[in-house]
């Protein structure tokens, strides 16, 4: 049943709380961050195309939900006939699964659609995939989490895997290994590069520098499709919010910046610990938590080197500065996510003593 109502999109956003609430490693979303996603008049339907969210019923109780996903920034720029879905939680039934992927393929159908993709919490630029392997805590901030028997039900509806996502942890309590200053230290002085901390004060100006990096740095990866500014806009409230401006960074050099590297600490941390609250005051005991709980863990989201400078060192000088300026204050590190075949960031997050702690997939089936 589509969701038509603002109280239906509230009860869509709950849902997954409903279903897993007993499970120890579920941790409930900011309060209302979903029903901002899934909004008509939120930022992906007026940027990018539409979300129809649905919400399976059994004897009127609430037994799963998914959205179907036309995103049409995506199919123009890649030429591509993909819908997509995300937002898929359910009870352990394969037929209310089914029913579900069958439900938001025909609506992608309607639309002349030959694919169905996801999970994509709407895009590839916000949560995706469905984890696989790595159910022993709660997931890092901005990745999904996902029980187990989840893999069973997409493969009972024919859904099948395309691409492999890895969570990398990288504990942060050594230096590192003195080979890899040495390294640094040579490529620093043969490159000529300055490393700087983003400017929270002129966010909008540091979201445009954002915005050019991370278009021309990933535009090679699979699945891509250029951000627009308005998001990187749109995202800068809740950056203000929770990031921790020494973990954003940029590398500069011949007078502009030519890299990024994005860590946020890692604010599950929080929401798990207020998972016990309802409503308002789960909200204000996540305000209280964000002013004065230490936060234990960090995660490296992006990095990226305008293709100009690539194959100078310039990714493993952003690690490293990235690994230095988080281990003043954090335990841990996640690098996520990081596809199977990203050679150099995998061998990077493993010189620097990592760990592959997650396994995600992306799943499709033919329409």
């Amino acid at each position: 049943m589509p969701c038509q109502s603002s109280k239906e999109r509230k009860l869509f956003e709950q849902i997954p709380e409903l279903l897993h609430s007993a499970n120890p490693n579920f941790t409930p979303p900011f309060p209302g961050s979903v029903i901002k996603l899934i909004a008509p008049t939120g930022a992906f339907a007026q940027q990018h195309g539409e979300i129809t969210p649905l919400i399976a019923w059994r004897h009127n109780k609430p037994v799963g939900r998914i959205a179907a996903i036309i995103n049409r920034s995506h199919n123009n720029y890649s030429k591509d006939q993909v819908g997509f879905f995300g937002f898929f939680d359910c009870i352990d039934d394969p037929l209310v699964a089914t029913a579900l992927f069958e439900a938001a393929a025909a609506i992608v159908q309607k639309q002349g659609l030959t694919l169905l993709r996801g999970p994509y919490n709407p895009s590839i630029n916000d949560d995706c995939g469905l984890l696989t392997e790595g159910f022993h805590g709660p997931t890092c901030v901005s990745m999904p989490w996902n029980p187990s028997y989840y893999t069973t039900l997409y493969e009972a509806a024919a859904l099948e895997p395309v691409r492999t996502l890895y969570a990398w942890m990288v504990p942060l309590q050594k230096e590192p290994p003195e080979r890899v200053q040495k390294i640094v230290r040579r490529l620093r002085e043969r490159a000529k590069v300055t490393i700087r901390t983003i400017d929270m004060k002129n966010l909008e100006r540091e979201m445009s520098v954002l915005h050019r990096l991370y278009n021309v740095t990933l535009d090679r990866n699979w699945g891509f499709y250029p951000i627009s500014l308005e998001d990187l806009l749109h995202a800068a409230d809740d950056l203000r919010a929770i990031a921790d401006p020494s973990l954003i960074i940029f590398a500069c050099a011949d007078d502009r910046e030519v890299g990024f590297s994005l860590s946020l600490p890692n604010v599950n941390e929080l929401f798990h610990a207020a998972r016990k609250r309802q409503g308002i005051l789960r909200f204000l005991e996540i305000v209280l938590r964000l002013q004065f709980q230490k936060i234990k863990d960090a995660r490296l989201c992006v990095l990226g080197v305008d293709p100009e400078y690539q194959n100078k060192g310039l990714s493993a000088l952003l690690f490293h500065e990235t690994y230095n300026r988080t281990k003043l204050k954090y335990e841990r590190s996640e690098v996520s996510w990081v596809e199977a075949n990203n050679i150099e960031i995998l061998e990077g997050a493993h010189l620097m003593g990592g760990y592959r702690d997650r396994t995600y997939q992306i799943f499709e089936k033919k329409l």
